[in-house]
This record gives structure tokens, C-alpha cells and sequence, in this order.
């Protein structure tokens, strides 16, 4: 039953449905003041009612919330980003993080090795097309756990008053635990160390600034091993170079 209401040019429609329904009784009374409606719900099988009305025309599906990242305004943000984009799978969180310039060195004893066959740099379309790679749901990777922590943190401030060409240099302690299919664990210990800038191509609200990791080094010194049955002992440049 369609029932219009309202004036002008856009009159407001209703239309009720009603579908089996046992010892139901309706009643819709309406002249904008008043509106009953009785129904008998412990006999009541099956009921459909479908308002449509101008009211709701309008109304969209809220944001989709995604995982919960900060805004890139200090360093220490930057890399909690990194962290909850490798423990959620995320290569549009990681890849955020980085400058579109950005260059990633893995380390001298991953380079030298001639089973790993590593290139001495790689960039940020290599590292889309890794995590793009390791993240994707036909990947063999079960899940991820992530923990920097944080050895030295030293600051290059450029010209005084112009933020724009500071530097923050972050060496981070790294326990990365990427969890495959038959029960291996690839486990890198590496240290890395990130170098960050300012974000010149994006800023936050109020013209925030947001800092961005433009270079990234694998360093050589490794951290405990595995036992060597369940683990396999890596870096993360060689983690990451297993998905090109």
C-alpha cells in the first residue's frame, strides 16, 4: 500500500508491506499529528513492514573504519604504522609510510650472499609489488607479529626555523616474526635504521606536517637465532626480497 503525505514538489511516499501475519492487527492513522499502530506480536508469524520515505532518501552507509593508524606527525607514529600495517597484512598502511622516492639498502652480508641474489637498493614499486606479494590471500603467509624497539634516535635539524629539511634518524631493534603455511616461522633480528623527513607532498589537518621515512637500512649485526627447526633465521630485507 503506497500512502502519500506532504506538499510541494517533492511529496514524501510510504509504502507498508505486510507478509503472513496471523491474528495481526494494523492500524496506521496519519494527518501529522497522529500515528498508532497495534499489533498482536505474540501470534504474529511473520511480519515485513518497509518504510521508505523522504526522510531517509538521503542517508549513505557510514565510513569504513579501517585499522587504527596514527597520523604521521612524529616519527615514533610513522613506525607504529609500520608495525599494525605487517600485523594486519596491510600494504596500503606500509606503503603510506614511505616517500614516493623512497629507497630501501639492505644489508652488505644479505648482498654478498650469492644464494640470495639481493640487489644492492630497491624502491617503492618494489616494495608494493613485495607486500602486495606477501600479504595477498593466496600468500603462504599465516600471520605477522612485529616489534620495534628503539636504540638511538638522533635528530639533524637543517636551517633554523624551516622544518622542511630536518632529519630524524631512527636505529631500531627488530623481532619480526612472519608465520607460513606448515608450521615455519621466517624470524628476522636484523637491526634496522630509518631515516625520515617531512612529508612535502601531504600535510594534516590545519597544515600539519607529517613526517615520512625516505631511506631504510638493513644493518649487518644480527640478533639471536632460531632454533633452527622451527625458525628460519633472516633479515627483513631477505624476508621481504622471498616475495618479489
Amino acid at each position: 500500500m503506497d500512502v502519500e503525505s506532504g506538499s510541494g514538489p517533492f511529496p514524501c511516499r510510504r509504502t507498508v508491506l505486510i507478509v503472513n501475519v496471523k491474528y495481526a492487527i494494523i492500524a496506521v492513522k496519519e494527518d501529522h499529528t497522529v500515528r498508532t499502530a497495534l499489533a498482536s506480536l505474540a501470534t504474529l508469524a511473520t511480519l515485513f513492514v518497509l518504510l521508505t520515505g523522504c526522510a531517509t532518501n538521503n542517508v549513505s552507509p557510514g565510513p569504513q573504519q579501517g585499522p587504527g593508524y596514527d597520523l604521521r606527525t612524529t616519527p615514533e607514529n610513522v613506525l607504529e604504522n609500520i608495525e599494525l600495517a605487517y600485523e594486519e597484512m596491510d600494504p596500503e598502511g606500509y606503503l603510506d609510510t614511505m616517500s614516493e622516492d623512497f629507497i630501501f639498502y639492505p644489508s652488505d652480508r644479505d648482498v654478498q650472499d650469492p644464494d640470495m641474489q639481493i640487489p644492492p637498493e630497491w624502491y617503492k614499486t618494489d616494495e608494493t609489488t613485495m607486500h602486495e606479494n606477501m600479504f595477498d590471500e593466496s600468500s603462504d603467509v599465516v600471520s605477522v607479529s612485529l616489534t620495534l624497539t628503539t636504540i638511538t634516535a638522533t635528530f639533524d635539524e637543517g636551517n633554523p626555523g624551516d622544518s622542511s629539511d630536518d632529519l630524524w634518524i631512527y636505529e631500531m631493534a627488530v623481532d619480526l616474526r612472519v608465520n607460513v603455511m606448515g608450521g615455519l616461522t621466517y624470524l628476522a633480528t636484523t637491526p634496522s635504521e630509518f631515516h625520515m623527513r617531512v612529508d612535502q607532498d601531504q600535510t594534516g589537518p590545519g597544515g600539519m606536517a607529517l613526517w615520512e621515512v625516505f631511506k631504510w637500512y638493513d644493518l649487518d649485526e644480527r640478533g639471536p637465532e632460531g632454533d633452527g627447526s622451527r625458525y628460519e633465521d633472516s633479515s627483513w630485507g631477505g624476508i621481504k626480497s622471498l616475495y618479489r
